[in-house]
């Protein structure tokens, strides 16, 4: 394990267990669950730390101290226009001085979405790549950066990396120490794999996790996840992706989104935490849990990306007067 004790600025790995430990695991109120014998405890990493909310902040715990460790004063990574990884480094490197660049997807927009304008905000210099050079995996832009900036540590889009699902693995540890293995089964969404993989790495082996993909067609997710485990105790769920990534949702899911947050007050991204609830409702209804089942979802946060959805989002926390401890933060 990469020693965290190289910079004062940055959180050791006790610091982060610490804030892991700190995190809440809450009673949802969800009426089909209770009718059906079924308990959900949601887990709520959204709210572990103030600037870097979910699961973003364990996958970049050790991202950036290796970069640190490296001599590295730069970091650049990848993502979309509302990006959740591009905000939380952003604001990584706001608050512990890394100077961030951000390989945006796309060409550059007339508008910046209001992720690109917090990221500016915190200090992260944009560069927009046409989707055919994105998908090549962007290498003559990285040389175009680093021949103008020198320097630059790499992280894979999403934190997804071996060093990303290390970090995970303190929320399945937090876990277990706070619930004493008092549940069976841990839910996620799932994008890269990694999150899924460190959370199965760490739990008991008697106990499972599901991870929800919320990609169309599983591709390579699955061999993504095995490639940074080698637990077996975790399963990917496919199918209740909404029509795939990032893209607008369906009557079904849009109505099912209104229906639980009116009832649980819990604010859900409409990319990947949505549909892992969504899907963990499909799959009662089905009766894949016995009565009498205790599950734990992983809230990974995200809420900031809910501004690119807002005209099918519910009304804010604030706006509904619901009671809601969902906050997010730009600085």
């Amino acid at each position: 394990m990469i020693s965290t004790n190289a910079s004062p600025e940055l959180l050791t790995t006790e610091t982060l267990r610490q804030y892991a430990r700190a995190v809440p695991h809450d009673p949802v109120c969800w009426p089909l669950m209770s009718r059906l014998g079924l308990e959900v405890l949601v887990r709520r990493d959204d709210l572990v730390h103030p600037a870097l909310p979910g699961n973003k902040f364990y996958k970049l715990h050790h991202n950036l101290h290796h970069a640190h460790q490296e001599g590295y004063t730069r970091v650049v990574s990848f993502g979309g226009a509302h990006s959740n990884h591009l905000h939380a480094l952003a604001a990584a490197g706001h608050l512990y001085g890394f100077a961030t660049h951000g390989l945006v997807r796309g060409e550059r927009p007339r508008q910046l979405s209001p992720t690109l304008q917090d990221v500016q905000a915190l200090g992260m210099t944009l560069h927009f790549v046409p989707r055919s050079l994105y998908r090549e995996g962007a290498e003559a832009v990285l040389a175009q950066l680093r021949n103008q900036y020198g320097a630059l540590h790499v992280v894979p889009e999403g934190g997804a990396n071996a060093l990303g699902s290390l970090g995970a693995q303190e929320i399945a540890r937090a876990l277990e120490q706070q619930l004493q293995s008092a549940y069976d089964a841990v839910c996620v969404a799932c994008g890269t794999g990694a999150t899924l993989a460190g959370i199965a790495s760490a739990l008991p082996e008697d106990k499972i996790a599901l991870g929800f993909s919320v990609l169309k067609g599983e591709g390579g997710l699955g061999a993504q996840v095995a490639s940074y485990t080698d637990a077996g105790n975790w399963r990917l769920i496919s199918g209740f992706h909404g029509g795939g990534y990032g893209r607008r949702l369906k009557p079904n899911l849009h109505q099912f989104w209104h229906r639980f947050e009116g009832d649980s007050g819990l604010m859900l991204d409409p990319v990947y935490t949505l549909k892992m609830f969504w899907g963990i409702e499909q799959l009662a209804l089905r009766g894949y849990w016995p009565r009498g089942s205790r599950l734990v979802a992983i809230h990974t946060g995200g809420i900031q990306g809910r501004r690119g959805f807002h005209k099918q989002a519910p009304a804010m926390a604030s706006e509904a007067g619901t009671t809601n401890n969902n906050k997010y933060h730009y600085g």
